[in-house]
């Protein structure tokens, strides 16, 4: 009998940034990127601060334009 062993994946987890980093990643304005927010941009909360997965950010925008 042969064991075939599969690769074991290993993930990093996230990074999550400030709103800074976002901003001067996509461009646009604190405003803007508010406005974003409350229409239902994916963030995460940490202790009363907002911070953001550039890859779910992408894909927000990107789904839609």
């Amino acid at each position: 009998m042969t064991v075939v062993r599969f690769p074991i994946e290993r993930r990093q987890p996230p990074r999550l940034v400030p709103l800074s980093e976002v901003r001067e990643h996509f461009g646009f304005s604190e405003r803007w990127w508010r406005y974003r927010i409350k229409e239902g941009m994916p963030v995460h909360r940490y202790g009363g601060r907002l911070r953001f997965d550039l890859n779910e950010v992408f894909a927000w925008l990107e789904a839609r334009s």
